[in-house]
């Protein structure tokens, strides 16, 4: 948003200057281990409120670790709500060292989503395989190098057309 000489503070202009943090969470302690299609809750976020017509970034910025020594597989990351609905599900595929399993790779993964509804709950990431895999996957966090859950305000969802909507 631009600033000019004259206009008024509001509340509006305050609360929607700037991308903002809506809720956050950090893993600090490895995740349990994905070796199935089930899947397993990494990190949860405090309480959140997802306001219609404003767009929502979620993004994971962590470590995985690929247990096994096979070269890829495919590691599905899934954005929950605290009531179970998905909210974007998210595939990435880790590429681990093919002779040293119990390496880390960076995880960098987000989405861009609108609420169909006005909406205050939970978010939280789940992690599991793509159902021909056969690694051991777990997200890595310690307090020193911790995975990081964020739900960003980033504007108007008119700004962002197509984006997907959640319930």
């Amino acid at each position: 948003m631009a600033w000019y000489a004259g206009m008024k503070i509001t509340a509006d202009r305050l609360k929607y200057s700037s991308d903002f943090v809506v809720a956050h969470a950090a893993l600090t302690s490895n995740s349990a281990n994905v070796t199935s299609t089930t899947e397993v809750t990494v990190v949860t976020t405090p309480s959140a409120s997802f306001e219609v017509g404003r767009a929502y970034r979620i993004e994971y910025n962590g470590l995985a670790q690929h247990g096994t020594t096979s070269l890829l597989d495919l590691l599905y990351l899934r954005f929950r709500r605290g009531s179970g609905a998905l909210i974007r599900n998210v595939q990435d595929v880790p590429v681990a060292n093919r002779g040293t399993a119990s390496r880390n790779t960076a995880v960098n993964v987000s989405t861009i989503v609108t609420p169909s509804a006005a909406i205050t709950d939970t978010v939280y990431m789940t992690a599991s395989w793509d159902t021909g895999s056969t690694a051991t996957f777990m997200l890595a966090g310690t307090s020193g190098t911790p995975g990081l859950l964020t739900v960003w305000d980033i504007g108007d969802a008119s700004d962002y057309p197509g984006i997907a909507t959640f319930s």
